[in-house]
């Protein structure tokens, strides 16, 4: 399994924007990793708890019922940050093959610009849906629903950030079809 960061034979190793992408791209992988699997964590011994508290008393604790609501979409989103900063999403690569290395590279930037200036102006509005549900509250937790609407913030910011990352990668790499390929020692 590859973090996403580029390898020494695609990229232009003097590149200082390569290496703060890199370094970028590295807290934001681990971040969206640890978001996700903390998630799975977190909801598994929530729900957990609940039976076996109900299992013994014949009586529920009632909020872990309510931690899937709040930490799912968290989950979600930690695993979407994570394929778009790895490029494991889907994509289509038979276009790709009839471009050169200098007319896919324009392709690449352009399309991670898209992405994200798209992904940015969503973040953004992310916002305003954060704001609408400050006043829903859950009943058993006190916590707001914003709290699981904030996943939209840093999901669609996560997005933004992995494709301003790819951009960079895809200026500075020699060949833009390698960018994703693992190094050799991850290869299994």
């Amino acid at each position: 399994m590859t973090t996403g960061k580029v390898g020494k034979t695609g990229a232009k190793a003097d590149s200082s924007a390569l290496r703060a992408a890199d370094a970028i791209g590295f807290v934001l992988d681990r971040t969206a990793m640890v978001i996700a699997v903390g998630s799975v964590i977190a909801i598994f011994l929530a729900l957990m708890a609940e039976v076996f508290v109900r299992y013994l008393t014949q009586a529920g604790l009632g909020w872990p019922n309510e931690v899937p609501n709040l930490l799912f979409p968290w989950l979600i989103m930690g695993g979407i940050v994570l394929g778009a900063h790895r490029g494991a999403h889907i994509a289509a690569e038979a276009f790709q093959a009839l471009l050169n290395t200098r007319q896919l590279r324009i392709l690449l930037v352009l399309i991670h610009l898209l992405v994200a200036v798209s992904f940015a102006f969503l973040a953004y509005l992310s916002l305003q849906v954060i704001s609408i549900t400050k006043a829903q509250v859950f009943p058993m937790t006190g916590l707001g629903q914003a709290w699981a609407y904030s996943s939209l913030l840093f999901g669609f910011g996560g997005i933004t950030l992995a494709s301003l990352i790819n951009l960079v990668r895809v200026a500075c790499c020699d060949d833009p079809r390698t960018l994703h390929e693992p190094d050799t020692e991850h290869m299994t």
